[in-house]
């Protein structure tokens, strides 16, 4: 399968990557430009406390979360360096998995592994990571990306029973501009409503909280307070950043797959 997504991404297949290789990235300067990025419930509490977190509505009417890497369309993001350094205290998933991605999460639906091409990460220099190995099975590398997907893809589908939840309850609404927003950069943005939240029949609130919405509905509310930050590094030249936690390049980076594994073990679900 050659399916090539909107951001050329294209599925790995035996007849196209057989024989071709692979490097781990060594600078988050992709994301640079990046307006959001969606998160999972597994890694709820982490992102929450590094980004806003808002709701984008997806092409089928469904929701969902997703870390604000910037406030303003055209102004630079706070969470990467000049030089391709990550400035902030924690790194989503889905960033970590650079240049890999999946198709969406379905129930019962087999997950297809997809590689930005344009990356520049694809090779067909032997001294990377081979896609396949010699008997056109995946790589032992390229395992460690499915099994960190296959993890994520749990989280996910946990994820979008909650954010159906939220919805069903009527607790989102559109997003009023955050600090340092202008009215167009909050357009098809979604919010939980405190006053609905405050609302709600105490009955309804046992199967909010057992499909994991409650959590998110209190993570994301108290998540938007960083917009405040991110308007002051954007008006300090965003070389204004908090104290990170994340390693520097030459271990985190080179280290890819090393994070794949941390993502998985961390408490068998976060990742």
């Amino acid at each position: 399968m050659n399916a090539v997504t909107q951001t050329a991404q294209v599925a790995i297949s035996k007849d196209r990557h057989g024989g071709r290789f692979w490097q781990r990235f060594a600078s988050y300067a992709f994301a640079r430009d990046r307006h959001s990025v969606p998160i999972v419930l597994a890694e709820l509490e982490p992102a929450a406390s590094a980004f806003p977190l808002v709701f984008r509505r997806s092409a089928t009417g469904s929701v969902e979360p997703h870390a604000l890497l910037h406030l303003t369309a055209g102004e630079p993001s706070p969470f990467v360096a000049s030089d391709g350094t990550w400035r902030g205290t924690y790194v989503p998933s889905i960033l970590r998995a650079h240049p890999f991605a999946a198709t969406p999460a379905q129930a019962g639906a087999e997950m297809a592994l997809l590689v930005d091409e344009t990356s520049g990460l694809v090779t067909d220099n032997p001294k990377d990571e081979a896609f396949f190995d010699e008997t056109g099975a995946p790589s032992s590398a390229l395992e460690q990306v499915i099994a960190f997907f296959r993890t994520r893809a749990q989280s996910e589908l946990a994820t979008q029973a909650a954010c159906a939840a939220l919805q069903a309850a009527g607790l989102l609404s559109p997003l009023a501009p955050l600090a340092g927003m202008n009215d167009s950069d909050a357009d098809g943005l979604l919010t939980v409503d405190p006053a609905r939240l405050d609302a709600l029949d105490p009955a309804a609130l046992p199967d909010l909280w057992s499909c994991g919405a409650l959590r998110l509905a209190h993570a994301q509310r108290v998540s938007l307070c960083h917009a405040r930050w991110m308007a002051r590094a954007l008006r300090a030249g965003a070389d204004f950043a908090p104290r990170t936690s994340a390693p520097a390049p030459d271990s985190n980076l080179s280290g890819f797959l090393d994070a794949l594994a941390d993502a998985q073990d961390h408490d068998r679900g976060t990742v």
